[in-house]
């Protein structure tokens, strides 16, 4: 089987690049090298995708992985290979693992499985307090500089206004996303 691929007939959709039209796909050393109509290759392995869509990986941005702590439930292992099974190239591990993501050490642990056992990327979300707990702020610049892309408690509000403002206002400065913030626009790149 060559390593390159023509996938004929597609629904291609890429908001990023506004289409959706059917259209063929050429991908060359694991990279699309082309998306037109007609594509004529030579050397490649030819699927036909009547009727099916081809589309960047997508993006889970909010994935329980559970590892650190609660293994038993999922692994960053068995939950990325899950992922990519369901056509995501990336997911986004959220902060409630035992103990949370509420520090550098366990962000950087969080980023090594994954180097060592993931099967597509991991972006570690930390937590917006110390322990999930709302009381006080987790060290967010720690966090951010260890590979943390957002912050969010997880399905456990912070009920003290001042508290999450502040989380807020660092996070602004820190270029982090919050769970409580939104994005009007979203990326659609392939990971």
């Amino acid at each position: 089987m060559s390593s390159n691929l023509l996938i004929t007939n597609a629904r291609v959709i890429d908001p990023s690049q506004e289409l959706d039209a059917k259209l063929d796909v050429l991908i060359e050393d694991g990279l699309v090298a082309r998306v037109d109509r007609k594509i004529k290759a030579s050397n490649v392995t030819t699927i036909d995708a009547g009727g099916f869509v081809v589309a960047p990986g997508f993006i889970d941005l909010h994935t329980h992985l559970r590892e650190p702590g609660q293994e038993h439930k999922e692994t960053i292992a068995t939950g990325t290979r899950a992922a990519v099974a369901g056509g995501y190239t990336a997911v986004c591990a959220m902060a409630n693992t035992v103990p949370p993501n509420d520090e550098r050490a366990v962000t950087e642990m969080i980023i090594a499985e994954a180097a060592r056992n993931g099967a597509c990327r991991v972006y570690p979300i930390g937590a917006v307090s110390r322990g999930l707990e709302g009381k006080e702020l987790a060290e967010l610049a720690e966090l951010r500089l260890a590979g943390c892309v957002a912050v969010s408690d997880d399905g456990k509000p912070v009920y003290n206004a001042q508290l999450m403002r502040r989380a807020l206002e660092y996070c602004t400065m820190l270029g982090i996303r919050s769970s409580r913030t939104r994005r009007t626009r979203t990326s659609t790149k392939a990971a």
